[in-house]
């Protein structure tokens, strides 16, 4: 005869993620700048290919390092098309406070 006690089993409550978890921030400064270079390169691809009209289709070569190079394609990825927009209307506030030289 087998016992099933109330410890063998987990509570569906506490053990689920919490719906709106932040990712854990990097802790190594020079990897997190990694990711950062990423997301910053992205933006700028994604606003060039306004003018152009292409994102690059595969991911740039960051780094040679395998970690770095992991990294900066964490950053790339973690761009949103929340993101993007937020970029665009801020050159086009930057845009508007410059006067055109004539």
């Amino acid at each position: 005869m087998v016992f099933v006690t109330h410890n063998n089993y987990r509570s569906g409550v506490n053990s689920m993620p919490i719906a709106n978890a932040q990712p854990k921030r990097i802790q190594n400064r020079v990897y997190r700048q990694c990711a950062k270079d990423g997301f910053n390169a992205r933006l700028r691809a994604e606003l060039a290919a306004e003018l152009t009209g292409n994102v690059p289709a595969t991911l740039p070569l960051y780094s040679h390092n395998l970690t770095r190079q992991s990294y900066f394609e964490q950053g790339w990825n973690a761009v949103t098309h929340l993101h993007i927009l937020k970029a665009r209307d801020q050159r086009k506030a930057q845009a508007m406070a410059v006067p055109n030289e004539q």
